[in-house]
């Protein structure tokens, strides 16, 4: 058990490691945009620090913030429908969840989850307006 106990301690400093403010940014090529609306502000907040592990590059299947194509669909649903997924979590085929609830971040309000939603999705939209007039 201790053993396990700090094999995960030692996992956990290595995954965060990368983790700082715009490290994994500027490994993405990029900076995400910042918005001047305090809500989107708060968002960007929560989506620093518990989201991006996973939709900044894609990780573990997440759709990433520049895929635009696997995120029109979803945001065409609406926000509402997607605050569902986070707060709740996704389980996969094999009813292992692929998105824990809250994002695995258990000390998260639903309205921080709903602010981090609706920054990813001005992201997401931004990032792509970004892409098609550099073309």
């Amino acid at each position: 058990m201790r053993l396990t106990l700090s094999v995960l301690f030692i996992l956990t400093a290595a995954l965060t490691q990368g983790c700082g403010p715009g490290s994994s940014e500027s490994a993405a090529g990029f900076e995400m945009p910042r918005f001047a609306d305090p809500v989107l502000a708060e968002g960007r907040s929560v989506w620093m620090g518990t989201c991006r592990a996973c939709h900044l590059m894609g990780a573990a299947g997440a759709p990433a913030v520049t895929d635009y194509p696997n995120w029109k669909p979803r945001i065409a649903k609406g926000v509402q429908t997607l605050f569902k997924s986070p707060i709740h979590g996704i389980k996969g085929e094999d009813g292992k969840y692929k998105m824990p609830p809250r994002g695995g971040n258990e000390r998260l309000t639903d309205r921080q989850i709903e602010a981090a939603v609706e920054y990813m999705v001005a992201a997401v939209e931004y990032l792509h307006q970004q892409s098609q007039a550099s073309r």
